[in-house]
């Protein structure tokens, strides 16, 4: 188990540690990573694990029906991993405002043989106007590791 206790620079130290590299497509703007290592597949994609209901942000005590607004979470993932993971596991909140989508990073988990996992933090989220659309991708996830969610929360530190 990790605490969030990361910067976003710490995710992207992790991912150059683990031998990553990423390049921009020329075609839409997608992140293209490449591992170098033979024997873990070079295909990876952002994996959505979960849809997050956007009706959780408005539990918030700061949260605003319109305007901007700006709050902290809780967040955990439990997952089950039969096969273990050769690469590290990065946990984040995607969400979708008035500004755009934006991405933030929860938590890391470093590559191992455990057959389950809990990525978990305190995040902060700031919101322009209503969110559209949220959920829970586990970041440059190679294609052919099988894994199940088995429990997640969406919690404000401050309610209403």
């Amino acid at each position: 188990m990790m605490f969030n206790r990361k910067t976003p620079q710490a995710a992207t130290e992790a991912i150059q540690h683990a031998g990553l590299g990423a390049m921009k497509s020329a075609t839409n703007g997608a992140t293209r990573v490449t591992t170098g290592n033979p024997f873990i597949k070079d295909e990876v994609q952002d994996k959505r694990i979960t849809d997050v209901p956007t009706s959780l942000v408005s539990a918030h005590a700061s949260w605003k029906p319109a305007g901007s607004w700006q709050g902290r979470f809780d967040l955990a993932a439990w997952m089950r991993l039969p096969q273990g993971c050769p690469v590290p596991l990065h946990l984040a909140l995607r969400y979708t405002d008035q500004r755009g989508e934006h991405t933030v990073m929860v938590d890391i988990c470093k590559p191992g043989s455990y057959k389950s996992v809990l990525l978990n933090g305190s995040i902060e989220v700031v919101v322009s106007g209503r969110v559209k659309d949220m959920g829970l991708y586990l970041v440059n996830l190679p294609t052919d590791i099988p894994l199940g969610l088995e429990e997640w929360h969406f919690q404000p530190q401050i309610k209403r």
